[in-house]
């Protein structure tokens, strides 16, 4: 058996968790979303972001009095413990096949804008496999891992988006904003409709990941989530702003991803040039994150639904569904956008809005509460209780009186 039978079960501190939500939210969506909101809303687009934002931190309250509820369990838990075994499993298959849909989305999403401005050659198939073996690892590795490698990305984020903001202020035409509201509200409104369901609806997946923060620092966790929402409308408003004020709103709508194409108008005295390959990296980086909690939230539902002792075995034969779906999800980037800004946000807030309302509704109702344990079980051996290179599992670190650890 591996020696990394018995790690399933991990912390993580509400810093990282509120770190988390801000790169998923980034994730694919820093590029594509504000061409879709652009083309909407134009000018005012904006405005669009800004009156989004409060439905970031809304949407979160749902699953905080979910996790107030049941602190030690996942989604796939409490569903079972509010509708029933079986209904439950039948809830919990719905998101599988969200996840599943929506880890090939993000993977297609890397192939296209590698395909499109990188390597414009290579086949999306080469692209897409090299990619999730990259995320095959890090899943594998556990949510520890993801967590940290998101603490390092979120510095060199924050850093390339003061670079962009610095570099292009010279370039910056306030013009390009004008007229104000020129066909009223009505137009930022409807920029809203995107964005409710990319990336908004997609934000069921910290679910997985609340039952993950330690005892101690859960009383945090509010405040950081707060934080990282007021951190992520107020870099998205700063974002399109420059876009729109730099490249003007109709170059913007026209742009298959934008924020690399301003990051191309950098040029300081021909010595600070070639900045978008910057964005690239940063932006590839976003969306390992987003792709691996993805991963994670689809083998872990799985896995306790299906009641295993752990979700590694999933990852590999998950990775074999997720790369060919990537392909065939959609034939190019303009029906990528039409399905990102059409069907997928009914789909998305569905799923990651109202059945999570429905199931907090039956549980205040009923009054149902848990606070049992949630985490794996531990993973038994004949052997005294001791992996394969010698070290003692969870379960032998219990028997000698350390404390394990927490889902």
């Amino acid at each position: 058996m591996s020696k990394f039978a018995g790690m399933n079960n991990a912390q993580i501190t509400s810093s990282q968790c509120a770190k988390l939500l801000f790169l998923f939210a980034l994730g694919s969506a820093v590029l594509i979303l504000p061409t879709a909101i652009t083309a909407i809303a134009k000018q005012d687009a904006w405005l669009s972001v800004l009156l989004v934002g409060p439905f970031n931190y809304f949407i979160l309250i749902v699953f905080l009095a979910l996790a107030d509820r049941f602190p030690n369990m996942s989604l796939a838990q409490y569903a079972e413990k509010v509708l029933g075994v079986w209904a439950g499993k039948v809830l919990t298959l719905t998101y599988l096949l969200l996840f599943l849909l929506l880890s090939a989305l993000v993977l297609r999403n890397i192939s296209d804008f590698i395909g499109l401005s990188v390597l414009p050659r290579t086949p999306v198939w080469f692209v897409d496999v090299t990619f999730m073996i990259v995320v095959i690892y890090g899943v594998f590795l556990g949510i520890e891992t993801i967590a940290r490698t998101g603490e390092i990305l979120f510095g060199w984020v924050m850093f390339v988006f003061i670079i962009i903001l610095v570099s292009l202020f010279n370039q910056f035409d306030f013009h390009n904003l004008e007229p104000f509201l020129y066909e009223g509200i009505v137009r930022p409104l409807k920029g809203i409709y995107p964005v409710l369901g990319f990336p908004i609806g997609e934000f069921v997946f910290i679910t997985m990941i609340f039952p993950l923060v330690s005892k101690q620092d859960r009383a945090k966790l509010r405040k950081s989530l707060k934080l990282s929402v007021l951190l992520l409308v107020s870099t998205s408003v700063l974002l399109i702003v420059f876009l729109i004020g730099v490249m003007g709103a109709e170059e913007v709508s026209r742009s298959p991803f934008s924020v690399y194409d301003l990051a191309k108008n950098i040029n300081i005295e021909e010595i600070l040039v070639r900045v978008e390959i910057l964005v690239a990296m940063v932006w590839v980086g976003t969306v390992f994150i987003k792709l691996a909690l993805c991963v994670y939230a689809l083998t872990v539902l799985t896995a306790q639904m299906l009641k295993l002792s752990t979700y590694r075995p999933l990852v590999v034969p998950y990775a074999f569904v997720i790369v060919p779906l990537s392909i065939l999800a959609y034939r190019n980037v303009a029906h990528a956008k039409e399905f990102a800004t059409g069907v997928w946000t009914v789909y998305s807030l569905f799923q990651g809005f109202v059945l999570p309302l429905l199931l907090l509704v039956i549980a205040a109702i009923t009054g149902k509460r848990d606070s049992s344990d949630g985490s794996f079980p531990e993973v038994k051996r004949s052997d005294g209780g001791h992996t394969e290179d010698g070290n003692p599992t969870e379960g032998a670190a219990d028997l000698e009186g350390k404390e394990p650890s927490r889902a």
